[in-house]
């Protein structure tokens, strides 16, 4: 990943940007009442055997996961961002809000699973703002696939997936988050 990669594509307007600021509030409250009421279905991953032959204890430890019918999108779209409407629509498998990933009933497969505490870690490094201010980034001006911090996601849940995942990966996330952060920043400001 390339010095300007978000500058590259485009500059975000700087409206865009402002009502982004300006809902974080919102959707943090949206996001801490959603894992409120799922907590009591909120289960651990530290007896996970694939997963703690590669995530750290304490990663496994503080991370949750709930199994739900539908994943959960915050409703961005009435908080005057309707930029993100179609990803309120779009069916994922799995979606982190900081350390608990919620994953569609029969797809809590390791490798999802890995997927989501990849987002667990992105989530930690950044905290909520940084983290909320650079996916938003990423979604709009990469999509989905292209975004920074899901590609780094999806790229590290294939090398898990053959057996390849680099031995000091929280390190390797934090070192990547740190990259597509101070990419991000000259763009979306500090929160």
């Amino acid at each position: 990943m390339g010095r300007s990669t978000f500058a590259r594509k485009f500059c975000l307007p700087q409206d865009v940007i402002r009502r982004f600021h300006a809902a974080l509030p919102q959707i943090h409250a949206w996001i801490d009442e959603f894992i409120e009421s799922h907590a009591a279905r909120a289960h651990r991953l530290d007896h996970m055997l694939p997963l703690a032959a590669v995530f750290p204890a304490e990663v496994l430890e503080s991370a949750r996961m709930v199994l739900v019918d539908r994943t959960p999108f915050p409703p961005v779209s009435q908080l005057g961002l309707p930029e993100f409407a179609a990803h309120e629509q779009r069916p994922f498998d799995g979606i982190t809000f900081k350390n608990t990933f919620f994953v569609v009933k029969g797809h809590q497969t390791p490798r999802l699973q890995f997927h989501e505490l990849v987002h667990v870690v992105q989530w930690s490094r950044l905290g909520a703002d940084r983290f909320l201010l650079a996916y938003g980034l990423g979604l709009l001006q990469f999509g989905y696939e292209g975004s920074p911090l899901e590609r780094m996601a999806y790229t590290l849940e294939e090398q898990f997936a053959q057996g390849q995942t680099p031995r000091n990966l929280v390190k390797v996330i934090e070192q990547g988050v740190d990259l597509i952060w101070s990419q991000a920043a000259p763009i979306v400001g500090e929160p």
